[in-house]
């Protein structure tokens, strides 16, 4: 039976200035089918689903449908839906060109054990919206037909089918480019990046990380120790040019170019290029986390640099944690070929392998169109979430706290005008019962930085409000002293 993702997006080239809607929507349909983004027997979003995730008229959409099932591409029945055919014309082409356009002990503020979450807490999605009843019917499926395997023990790599339906998943989503051979379950990020460091960083050895950037990946990598070398980044990511200049024989370099930890930006294609031919050059090991991606609230996805690594380059993390529930504990590596087997090794030596019974659950979850449904409605949720936080920010502060482009993710930036240190601004705000999260903490090189994070994701629109009136006084209170 056809696998069902009409839930979930795909990643498409931008469209030339030179090409038409429906040859370019042709084209790339074209493409996924024959480089394998679509599978042969998957099933395809609706055409009204279709035309809504990639912006283009539902006529549009049906005319390229038709013309691909016209073509053999594509098969279809009456109620049924529409599916990748099996057998393909272009059963002798296995790849479709496609060159890429020209350039285009942990902190307290971290837990959310020690007290209740409260605005503007950044790092948590709102739980209460998760469907509980299907995962706890589809946990109790599990249980009543557990296996001697299943509750015996388990795969080091992780559980054969949830390896592939990760490995379908990212592939359509994400635009990653792996096999399930690829695929090694984790616990979450953090494993992953503890795993990653322990074995590709020799004590001493430099690598490279964004700054400001993800503190816990600098924890990795000091614990495994690694001569840390901060990169700046600006509007197009990080800037590969300046960790050349600081460091050209780093080791590795951990980024997060499609929604950039914590400023939001997205790593240009030029960025990306410059970043392979560096690692492939240096013989380094590039890790993309894919960091709140799946939340990305305008334009088309944001495909991986995976995606674009010819030279197994690039080793691929990410979790279900923050998509999901963060109690889950269920992430993924995707590692080059070669690799593998080291890799492989080393996940044994940590932990042997993550719960079965979780992994059984979370692949029919897939698999059955439930993530793809979930995404959708946190997608939407949080995007008007986002503008309530734009609007109660213009309501209360004005233009004496900015808030950034917030294209995607679970919080934003905010930078405001007052010269005080955000640690300052942080500990007053948490004075006033609010969390605005110091941009410092982020910053590796502990440059000054007049600006906090703010999470909206897990905060209905009252909250939201309410908690921007509290950090409205905390901003007058430090810009009237200014004036004193």
């Amino acid at each position: 039976m056809a696998k069902l993702i009409s839930s979930l997006e795909l990643p498409l080239s931008p469209r030339p200035a030179n090409k038409s809607l429906t040859d370019w929507l042709y084209a790339e349909l074209r493409c996924a089918i024959l480089d394998g983004r679509l599978k042969r027997g998957v099933r395809l979003p609706s055409t009204r689903d279709f035309a809504l995730q990639h912006c283009v008229s539902r006529g549009i959409a049906m005319l390229v449908m038709e013309q691909l099932r016209d073509e053999g591409y594509l098969t279809s029945k009456t109620g049924a839906g529409t599916w990748v055919n099996e057998r393909l014309p272009d059963d002798l082409l296995t790849v479709c060109a496609r060159m890429p356009a020209k350039p285009e002990k942990a902190p307290a503020f971290l837990s959310t054990t020690t007290r209740a979450i409260r605005p503007f807490q950044s790092s948590d999605p709102d739980v209460t919206l998760f469907p509980i009843d299907i995962w706890s019917r589809l946990n109790s499926r599990h249980w009543r037909r557990a296996t001697k395997a299943l509750l015996g023990g388990g795969d080091s790599a992780g559980y054969a089918p949830l390896r592939n339906a990760i490995a379908e998943y990212l592939g359509t989503s994400r635009g990653v480019q792996c096999q399930a051979s690829q695929v090694i379950v984790v616990t979450g990020t953090q494993q992953a990046l503890d795993l990653v460091a322990r074995l590709f960083i020799r004590p001493g050895e430099s690598a490279w990380i964004e700054d400001p950037g993800y503190f816990a990946a600098a924890w990795a990598l000091r614990n495994a120790g690694a001569n840390i070398v901060p990169v700046p980044v600006d509007a197009d990511g990080m800037d590969v040019k300046r960790g050349m200049q600081l460091a050209p024989r780093a080791k590795l370099a951990y980024v997060t170019p499609a929604h950039q930890a914590p400023l939001g930006v997205t790593m240009s294609l030029e960025r990306r290029i410059a970043l392979l031919r560096w690692a492939q050059s240096a013989k380094s090991i590039i890790v993309e986390d894919d960091y709140d991606s799946e939340f990305r609230f305008s334009g088309v996805p944001i495909p991986a640099l995976q995606g674009l690594d010819k030279t197994g380059s690039v080793i691929f993390i990410g979790s279900f944690n923050k998509v999901l529930f963060p109690s889950l504990r269920l992430g993924y590596i995707i590692v080059p070929e070669q690799l593998m087997d080291k890799v492989l090794r080393m996940k044994y030596q940590m932990d042997l392998w993550a719960n079965s019974i979780n992994q059984a659950v979370l692949t029919d979850f897939i698999v059955d169109g439930h993530l793809g449904r979930h995404l959708r409605r946190m997608r939407e949720t949080y995007a008007e979430r986002r503008c309530a936080l734009q609007d109660a920010a213009e309501k209360y502060v004005g233009d004496s706290l900015q808030l950034s482009g917030m294209h995607a993710g679970l919080a934003t930036p905010a930078f405001y005008r007052a010269p005080v240190a955000s640690r300052e601004f942080e500990r007053e705000a948490a004075d006033q019962g609010i969390d605005a999260t110091s941009l410092e903490r982020y910053s590796v090189s502990k440059r000054r930085i007049r600006g906090v994070l703010l999470g909206f994701a897990a905060f209905e629109s009252r909250e939201i409000n309410h908690g921007m009136q509290k950090l409205a006084a905390v901003v007058e209170k430090f810009e009237r002293n200014t004036k004193h």
